[in-house]
């Protein structure tokens, strides 16, 4: 059912509306469907993945915005899309924050430049303001557009490509065990091996259901049904307690590449294990990963490593910071100090100067809104969000003219955002 109650106006004749999900199937879930296919160049849904959707989006709000009837192209389908959910991001020290994620984003092609997605993103980062969010995130499948909305690239990722033809040998022996499971029964394992991850890593974010139906083969979006090839180990630590899980295929029969499809690990020990095991499975010459941590132990844990290739960089999570004072207070802090700085932020979200002291590393930071910009550095909201999980360096960013300030200021700004940690988050949305 689509309601009439958003409180940020569409450009005529345009109209926007909410189209609330419980769950089960309807005919405005449907058209939402069909809308994000359409804008993402997928295949007509069936009707096992309306059904599907149906239950992935329930309780989230799927905001849509329509064109006047009769629509001569697509009869009942929104022009434009975007979902928008509450979820935690993990802001440093273990403090998980709440924020608004946003995903399934589309403009119709033919109606694009009409300020349809700058309505669609007003009205969400408006209602997020208003519920006292401090931060938007967001996945993206373009790097141009986002931006000017003050999202900033907060996590990167990277692939990797290893060699498993015998000449795979680590330097060390792992501790624990690994073992194979059923990959439809440890759904439990999996949540929990997760939700440890998530406190534990600066930059994580929290994650839907549909990834658990992904990592056990229950379904995969490319297939629009189950994945038999999909086969699940799990690593336990030497107490017992499993704290790595990894879910895999082998694309196709007796073949010789192994794709990992989720791998979760808690302890680089959990981590470098899932691999050697990974590297054993007879057969196998390549195994091919997305999403592996930016400071993987692999590497400097094989006896050659020329055999493990990293063959794509790219960014992953996009952040954007509407309560700088709650940003800054929530964040684990690794250093003591002061920074002063001055947000620019054309969408006013933000915009403003404040001070910012932690008196101890580890501390929680005092924070004060000042009136005087004259000691401050100066940057926009986007950078914010790029140095929020210290993936972003002041000094790289004001080289490239997104900060600027005294030399001093731009060493306080550097110090005070780096961080022990490597930001790492394996959660798409």
């Amino acid at each position: 059912m689509a309601e009439n109650i958003a409180s940020v106006q569409a450009p005529a004749p345009y109209r926007l509306e909410l189209v609330e999900s419980d769950g089960s199937r309807c005919e405005a879930v449907d058209n939402v469907l069909r809308a994000v296919a359409l804008g993402f160049h997928l295949a007509q849904p069936s009707d096992a993945e309306f059904e599907h959707y149906a239950s992935c989006v329930k309780g989230e709000r799927l905001w849509t915005i329509r064109q006047p009837d009769p629509d001569p192209e697509f009869p009942g389908l929104p022009v434009a899309t975007m979902a928008a959910y509450p979820s935690t991001i993990n802001t440093g020290h273990g403090h998980l924050e709440p924020a608004t994620f946003i995903t399934d984003v589309t403009v119709r092609a033919s109606h694009r430049r009409r300020g349809l997605l700058r309505t669609l993103m007003n009205n969400a980062l408006t209602r997020s303001k208003e519920e006292g969010l401090p931060f938007a995130a967001l996945t993206a499948t373009e790097g141009s557009i986002y931006g000017r909305f003050g999202y900033g690239i907060s996590t990167r990722s990277q692939d990797v490509e290893i060699v498993a033809d015998g000449r795979f040998t680590l330097n060390h022996e792992p501790s624990g065990t690994v073992s194979m499971v059923d990959p439809l029964a440890i759904d439990d394992l999996r949540l929990k091996v997760f939700s440890e991850f998530h406190r534990a890593h600066r930059g994580s974010h929290d994650r839907q259901p549909w990834h658990v139906d992904f990592a056990s083969g229950r379904w995969d979006s490319h297939k629009g049904g189950p994945n038999r090839r999909v086969r699940s180990i799990v690593h336990h630590n030497d107490e017992g307690e499993p704290d790595g899980v990894v879910s895999y295929q082998i694309d196709k029969d007796f073949g010789s590449q192994i794709t990992v499809l989720d791998m979760v690990a808690t302890t680089p020990d959990a981590e470098v294990a899932l691999w050697e095991f990974l590297a054993s499975v007879d057969l196998v010459e390549t195994i091919k990963a997305h999403q592996v941590d930016p400071a993987t132990p692999l590497p400097w844990a094989v006896e050659d490593p020329r055999v493990v290739k990293f063959t794509r960089h790219t960014d992953l999570g996009w952040l954007r910071i509407l309560d700088v004072d709650r940003a800054m207070a929530a964040r684990g802090w690794d250093h003591q100090g002061s920074v002063t700085l001055h947000i620019t932020d054309p969408m006013g979200y933000a915009e403003g100067t404040w001070r910012v002291d932690v008196d101890t590393p580890g501390a929680p930071a005092a924070v004060t809104q000042v009136d005087d910009s004259t000691d401050a550095a100066t940057l926009d909201v986007a950078a914010l969000g790029s140095l929020y999980f210290g993936m972003g360096r002041g000094f790289s960013l004001a080289a490239a003219h997104r900060i600027t300030g005294t030399d001093e200021q731009i060493a306080a700004v550097d110090r005070m955002f780096s961080t022990v940690d490597v930001a790492h988050n394996i959660s798409e949305f």
